[in-house]
Protein backbone atom coordinates (compact mmCIF):
# COMPACT_ATOMS: atom_id res chain seq x y z
CA UNK A 1 0.00 0.00 0.00
CA UNK A 2 1.57 3.49 -1.11
CA UNK A 3 1.93 6.08 1.76
CA UNK A 4 1.69 8.98 -0.17
CA UNK A 5 2.67 12.74 1.61
CA UNK A 6 1.76 15.55 -0.68
CA UNK A 7 3.13 19.24 0.14
CA UNK A 8 1.72 22.26 -1.65
CA UNK A 9 2.66 25.79 -1.70
CA UNK A 10 -0.06 28.76 -0.76
CA UNK A 11 -1.72 29.52 -4.19
CA UNK A 12 -3.28 26.34 -5.06
CA UNK A 13 -6.91 26.65 -4.70
CA UNK A 14 -9.26 23.84 -2.83
CA UNK A 15 -10.70 23.14 -6.70
CA UNK A 16 -6.86 22.42 -7.43
CA UNK A 17 -6.50 20.17 -4.43
CA UNK A 18 -9.99 18.45 -5.22
CA UNK A 19 -8.99 17.76 -8.90
CA UNK A 20 -5.30 16.09 -7.42
CA UNK A 21 -6.88 14.07 -5.00
CA UNK A 22 -9.34 12.59 -7.92
CA UNK A 23 -6.08 11.88 -10.17
CA UNK A 24 -3.25 10.45 -8.08
CA UNK A 25 -4.68 7.35 -6.81
CA UNK A 26 -4.62 6.32 -10.91
CA UNK A 27 -1.44 7.67 -11.58
CA UNK A 28 0.25 5.99 -7.98
CA UNK A 29 -1.77 2.54 -8.93
CA UNK A 30 -0.29 2.91 -12.37
CA UNK A 31 3.43 3.96 -11.42
CA UNK A 32 3.82 1.58 -8.47
CA UNK A 33 2.48 -1.53 -10.54
CA UNK A 34 4.25 -5.06 -10.13
CA UNK A 35 3.71 -8.49 -10.48
CA UNK A 36 4.13 -8.57 -6.73
CA UNK A 37 1.05 -5.78 -6.35
CA UNK A 38 -0.35 -5.61 -9.68
CA UNK A 39 -3.16 -3.31 -10.17
CA UNK A 40 -6.65 -4.53 -10.84
CA UNK A 41 -8.88 -1.14 -10.88
CA UNK A 42 -9.82 1.65 -8.79
CA UNK A 43 -8.39 1.72 -5.25
CA UNK A 44 -10.03 0.19 -2.50
CA UNK A 45 -9.70 0.39 1.12
CA UNK A 46 -6.63 0.15 2.55
CA UNK A 47 -4.88 0.21 -1.38
CA UNK A 48 -3.66 3.81 -0.92
CA UNK A 49 -3.54 6.43 1.72
CA UNK A 50 -2.74 10.07 0.52
CA UNK A 51 -1.98 12.98 3.23
CA UNK A 52 -2.46 17.03 1.97
CA UNK A 53 -0.21 19.37 3.97
CA UNK A 54 0.18 22.96 3.19
CA UNK A 55 3.53 24.15 2.86
CA UNK A 56 4.76 26.19 6.42
CA UNK A 57 6.43 29.38 6.70
CA UNK A 58 10.22 27.91 7.03
CA UNK A 59 9.56 25.57 4.12
CA UNK A 60 12.16 25.99 1.44
CA UNK A 61 11.42 25.27 -2.60
CA UNK A 62 9.92 26.72 -5.33
CA UNK A 63 7.45 23.58 -6.57
CA UNK A 64 3.52 23.69 -6.32
CA UNK A 65 3.73 19.95 -5.56
CA UNK A 66 6.50 18.23 -4.05
CA UNK A 67 4.81 14.45 -3.69
CA UNK A 68 6.47 11.70 -1.71
CA UNK A 69 5.51 7.90 -2.72
CA UNK A 70 6.63 5.53 0.07
CA UNK A 71 5.74 1.97 -0.87
CA UNK A 72 7.53 -1.61 -0.34
CA UNK A 73 10.65 -2.75 -1.87
CA UNK A 74 10.36 -5.28 -4.35
CA UNK A 75 13.24 -6.10 -7.19
CA UNK A 76 11.06 -5.46 -10.17
CA UNK A 77 9.97 -1.76 -8.63
CA UNK A 78 13.90 -1.26 -8.44
CA UNK A 79 14.16 -1.96 -12.08
CA UNK A 80 12.86 1.61 -13.40
CA UNK A 81 11.94 3.33 -10.46
CA UNK A 82 12.90 6.42 -12.14
CA UNK A 83 10.22 5.67 -14.59
CA UNK A 84 7.97 5.04 -12.05
CA UNK A 85 7.93 8.53 -10.87
CA UNK A 86 8.18 10.08 -14.03
CA UNK A 87 4.89 8.43 -14.12
CA UNK A 88 3.59 10.55 -11.75
CA UNK A 89 5.06 13.60 -12.88
CA UNK A 90 4.51 13.90 -16.12
CA UNK A 91 0.75 12.70 -15.65
CA UNK A 92 0.39 15.79 -13.29
CA UNK A 93 2.14 18.19 -15.31
CA UNK A 94 0.48 17.42 -18.85
CA UNK A 95 -2.23 18.51 -16.68
CA UNK A 96 -1.61 21.71 -16.07
CA UNK A 97 -0.52 21.51 -12.05
CA UNK A 98 2.61 23.72 -12.64
CA UNK A 99 5.88 22.72 -11.09
CA UNK A 100 5.72 19.16 -9.65
CA UNK A 101 8.71 17.18 -7.83
CA UNK A 102 8.08 13.31 -7.36
CA UNK A 103 9.85 11.73 -4.23
CA UNK A 104 9.95 7.67 -4.72
CA UNK A 105 10.83 5.65 -1.83
CA UNK A 106 10.81 2.19 -1.84
CA UNK A 107 11.47 0.70 1.80
CA UNK A 108 11.88 -3.01 3.23
CA UNK A 109 8.47 -3.21 5.74
CA UNK A 110 5.58 -4.57 6.74
CA UNK A 111 1.40 -3.00 6.48
CA UNK A 112 -1.20 -4.13 8.28
CA UNK A 113 -4.90 -2.89 8.88
CA UNK A 114 -8.54 -3.57 10.28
Amino acid sequence: MPLVDVRYSDDVSDDELRRLAQLLPDLIAEAVDCPEEPWTGPAGPGDIEVRFRPRGDFDIGEFRYVIEIRTKLFASRLDDKQRRADVVRNGLSALGFGTVGVWLVLLDGAWSQT
